[in-house]
């Protein structure tokens, strides 16, 4: 059960993750409202800007939403857990460096489904893992072969997942150490 105290602790953890967007948003609201009181023209521009940009991201976010509420519906929390979770073993690693790998689109598109898969459980380590692994594209491996070599390549792969693996344990020791420092 429970304490009072561990509760507050809680929600505290919370209001503060929950104040940062918000934060952020009206320093960036403030800061343009400066631009335009100085220089309309250059606010204009910025504004046309993020609006062209926001048409251009906005089909992605609809997509992430998606596949979000699928994730959601689909794919229970033991079955994640088992698989990535704390007692995944090297299976949760494995799954992490192939799905990195073979992973597609934009970086930015896969944050909040990995947020809402470490919300679920999966092992910090696990998501490090798997955003390093973004790094080595299968679609660009014959054109790396053709300038550098095939041994050059094959050993940089290796290296680049040694070295996610490592970061992933890396991050696991560090945020396990951040939240038995909290509690």
């Amino acid at each position: 059960m429970q304490t009072k105290e561990s509760d507050t602790t809680q929600t505290k953890e919370v209001s503060r993750s929950t104040k940062g967007p918000w934060v952020f948003m009206g320093i960036s609201l403030f800061l343009f409202l400066l631009v335009y009181i100085f220089n309309k023209g250059k606010a204009t521009v910025a504004a046309l800007h993020f609006y062209h940009l926001a048409i251009e991201i906005l089909p992605m976010l609809i997509l992430v939403f998606v596949l979000m509420v699928l994730i959601n519906l689909f794919l229970k929390t033991s079955v994640l857990i088992k698989y990535m979770g704390e007692g995944s073993g090297i299976k949760g690693w494995l799954i992490a460096i192939v799905t990195g790998i073979i992973s597609v689109g934009a970086i930015y598109l896969w944050f909040p489904i990995l947020r809402n898969m470490l919300d679920k459980g999966v092992k910090p380590g696990l998501v490090a893992t798997f955003l390093y692994n973004r790094g080595i594209k299968l679609n660009w491996l014959p054109l790396m072969v053709v300038y550098f070599g095939l041994k050059y390549v094959v050993i940089l792969a290796l290296v680049t997942v040694l070295a996610s693996v490592l970061q992933g344990v890396i991050i696991d020791v560090v945020m396990t150490r951040n939240l038995n420092h909290r509690k």
